[in-house]
């Protein structure tokens, strides 16, 4: 994977430093659906809520709901936690996705993403669904990252759909290798140790 120290691109992917220990943001793997100079904005990947698609989805057919239930909902953040947010691999299937990077598409028309899941068209590893987001001000994360809170790495595609968030951060610092992997062994709670 290849990384590039402080240069954050739409796409890219910030891993918490091990020392970050704000509670929003503790040990997250966040992906960037947008970054420019008027801000940021990304979805934790690894915060998998008990919640599924179809509970949360007001006066949906039975069909989805179905379907819906086996789609599981993430924590995109402590932004506008009252909002719903997609990335997917499907493209132009879906009218106004935007390719963030190779292979990533946000957002676009929410009646065909529902309806291709009511034809079971997609499997749940197409797509992943937030509650809430993840954002910056200008020139807010640019300081984070230079006083060293975020790693950044910027092969994300696999990450933003891997099968399981288990292990998503370790597994995401040793992938920078180099001393990096030291850092991805550092326990939780290093006083546990």
């Amino acid at each position: 994977m290849l990384f590039v120290p402080n240069t954050v691109t739409s796409g890219s992917l910030l891993i918490a430093h091990p020392t970050l220990l704000e509670s929003n943001f503790k040990r997250v793997v966040i992906f960037l659906a947008e970054h420019s100079d008027e801000g940021t904005l990304g979805y934790v990947l690894n915060r998998r809520l008990e919640t599924t698609l179809s509970q949360i989805l007001p006066d949906e057919p039975s069909a989805l709901s179905t379907l819906a239930s086996a789609i599981p909902l993430y924590w995109g953040g402590p932004c506008q936690t009252d909002t719903l947010h997609c990335v997917h691999r499907l493209g132009t299937h879906i009218p106004g996705a935007v390719e963030v990077t190779k292979g990533v598409y946000w957002g676009g028309s929410f009646d065909v993403l529902y309806d291709l899941i009511a034809h079971g068209a997609i499997v749940s590893n197409d797509v992943r669904f937030f509650v809430g987001y993840a954002g910056w001000g200008s020139g807010q994360l640019d300081g984070e990252i230079g006083e060293q809170s975020w790693l950044l790495q910027h092969d994300s595609a696999d990450v933003v759909f891997a099968e399981t968030t288990k292990n998503m951060w370790t597994r995401s610092v040793r992938s920078l290798g180099g001393d990096y992997i030291v850092l991805g062994n550092t326990p939780e709670h290093p006083s546990l140790n």
